[in-house]
């Protein structure tokens, strides 16, 4: 039986390109096709989100709250690992109501593992409005400066075509001012939810 049935399948897989040639195409159609078109660019995605305040450290135990806004890939390759490297372009904020606040923008690469599951890199520059000077409180990080950089790194999953569910890490790095007391930027840990539209 298994063996009529793939004959059977073999004998379909034959003769639908032969039926295909057959058919009559409209006046001015071309026969000709691509061989394969590359995949769809990623649209524009708004993430919101909550999380722990730089846990087990200064500031820590505070609700943290995020948003994002996220572009589509300038552009796309038909090479699926060329195209994780085709960056998509970030601008968010990280927010607290008594401790280190930051936004940034930057890029990120999006790297898809399955159909549903993702996982994200991103890079970017970032602002705070944190302690800097001679005296800081001990509930407070000391980081040297306002200015650095933000990295982050995330797992998502796809609930369905438009939402998704992101778990995020996320640092602020002051490495610049490192000179300036042992600085040292708050890491962020939770999760967003995104909506692609």
């Amino acid at each position: 039986m298994v063996r009529v049935a793939l004959l059977l399948l073999s004998g379909v897989l034959i003769a639908s390109p032969i039926v295909a040639q057959a058919q009559d195409l409209p006046a001015g159609a071309s026969s000709y096709a691509p061989a394969s078109l590359p995949s769809p660019s990623l649209s524009w995605e708004a993430r919101i989100g909550v999380g722990a305040a730089n846990p087990g450290g200064r500031e820590s135990g505070l609700a943290n709250f995020s948003g994002e806004i996220a572009t589509p890939r300038p552009f796309t390759l038909s090479d699926r690992f060329a195209n994780a490297f085709v960056p998509r372009f970030h601008l968010g904020a990280s927010a607290n109501f008594n401790g280190t606040r930051f936004a940034y923008a930057g890029a990120s690469w999006t790297i898809d593992i399955t159909s549903k599951v993702f996982v994200e890199a991103s890079f970017g520059a970032a602002v705070n409005d944190g302690k800097t000077g001679a005296i800081i409180p001990q509930n407070r990080l000391n980081l040297g400066c306002n200015g650095g950089t933000r990295e982050a790194a995330a797992l998502g999953v796809r609930l369905d075509d438009r939402w998704s569910l992101v778990a995020t890490l996320e640092h602020f790095s002051t490495t610049g001012c490192a000179d300036r007391g042992q600085a040292r930027g708050p890491a962020n840990i939770g999760a967003r939810l995104g909506y692609s539209f």
